[in-house]
């Protein structure tokens, strides 16, 4: 049986880190912060043999991930998204002070060189290996700041071509950006169908589709109607009861020990007593499956709900065909990457790893059947910021697909951790 392997302990941030993203074209890991910096981290993948799992040994070698820079981002706020374009080349961040700021990197002009102006960027030495970035310093510039929203920004994402920018806000809206030429963005469309503030939003990993999750407790997909202008084309509302989880009698003591609560923490929670919710749950954390035929959802409750698509049209709807009780606190965040295995099955939907308030990490590997879909618990980690929580997690999906299966995560210590679904031989 597989399991979660710490690789790297990162330099923290100051304050609560909020959201980890890997870079798709380059060896660089992104997380940002209530600090209101982004941090780059640079990383080298050591070679390995594949095995027929695809998980490496627990006693291969691990990445080796070093500070690449800190960007003193000029919100005014807490940096609480981040996100890559496809490209590799341009970043995001979402801010509490209401603005969408994108960075891209640029050559600083010899006059604006200072040599006492490098604390806190690091300098790699050249090298050619995979993860070194070149010697020629560049800085990340803020080369457009976005307005609109009224209140506090809390996610931002581009689309699977990069040619649109999405960010959702406490103010209930989701608004939907074309990406122009030269650092320009267009507001194309304002969606303010919620009720309630907006959590998270994701992209189809394929086509224009947009869902968005709310503390409303319900998902909107929203697509460009060709008939009209962006439409919500269907609002989801989590209704399936919870299916608990369970785990055979010989899984391993360590996924036993990290989901399966002791007595201790059941007399701990019974103390606790935590009044249950008056409201239906605040949906906080959605993904899509790399194939995009399927959608993840994560809540207040701590069960993992899964959608299925029922056509291959835009706007076809998806029913809920899975609800299952993971965290004993909200879900956070949800993370879905294609299988590392050299040859899946046909039915394999690739690894969904969630984490969330109860300071657990969870990763699942997921299969396809004729009932829906089948969630099956291979590795897990609790206390994985120590009494924190856990408020981010992000795979390594790259183009070049090497880095499958590791793993980040950010905490409300501040830290910023690395971890690797291993082999057990």
């Amino acid at each position: 049986m597989p399991q979660l392997q710490l690789v790297a302990e990162l330099p923290s941030h100051s304050e609560p880190a909020w959201n980890v993203t890997f870079n798709p074209t380059r060896s660089l890991l992104a997380s940002c912060s209530t600090d209101r910096s982004i941090r780059l981290f640079s990383y080298i993948l050591p070679s390995q043999t594949p095995s027929a799992s695809g998980f490496p040994s627990s006693s291969d070698p691990k990445p080796v991930f070093s500070l690449n820079k800190v960007i003193p981002t000029e919100h005014k706020r807490t940096v609480r998204s981040i996100a890559w374009s496809p490209d590799g080349r341009t970043l995001a961040s979402g801010s509490f002070d209401s603005t969408v700021g994108v960075w891209e990197e640029v050559i600083p002009s010899s006059d604006n060189e200072d040599e006492d102006d490098d604390e806190g960027v690091f300098k790699p030495q050249e090298s050619h290996a995979e993860g070194v970035e070149s010697r020629e310093e560049k800085e990340w510039e803020c080369v457009t700041t976005l307005e609109g929203h009224e209140s506090e920004c809390k996610s931002v994402a581009f689309s699977s071509d990069g040619a649109l920018l999405a960010s959702c806000s406490r103010d209930k809206s989701v608004w939907v950006w074309e990406v122009q030429p030269d650092a320009d963005f267009e507001c194309i469309a304002v969606m303010m169908e919620h009720t309630q503030d907006v959590k998270c939003i994701a992209w189809h990993p394929h086509e224009e589709i947009l869902a968005s999750a709310s503390y409303d407790s319900h998902i909107h997909l929203a697509f460009d109607d060709p008939d009209s202008d962006w439409t919500i084309f269907q609002k989801l509302h989590p209704k399936l009861t919870p299916t608990p989880l369970t785990l055979a009698p010989d899984s391993p003591a360590s996924l036993i020990g990290a989901l399966i609560p002791s007595q201790e923490e059941k007399e701990a929670d019974r103390q606790l007593d935590v009044p249950p919710l008056e409201e239906d749950e605040t949906v906080w954390s959605l993904a899509f499956s790399p194939d995009g035929n399927y959608l993840a959802s994560g809540g207040d409750l701590g069960g993992i709900r899964i959608w299925k698509r029922q056509g291959n049209q835009p706007d076809s709807s998806w029913i809920e065909v899975h609800h299952l009780t993971v965290h004993t606190r909200s879900i956070f965040s949800l993370a879905w990457s294609p299988s590392p295995s050299p040859s899946p099955e046909s039915t394999d939907l690739g690894l969904l790893a969630s984490a969330g308030g109860d300071g657990k990490i969870v990763v699942f590997q997921l299969a396809s059947s004729e009932s829906g879909v089948i969630m099956k618990p291979i590795a897990a980690i609790k206390d994985a910021h120590g009494v924190s929580d856990v408020n981010s997690v992000g795979w390594c999906i790259r183009e070049d697909k090497k880095g499958l299966g590791i793993l980040s995560s950010a905490g409300d210590d501040g830290s910023i951790k690395v971890w690797r679904v291993v082999s057990d031989d």
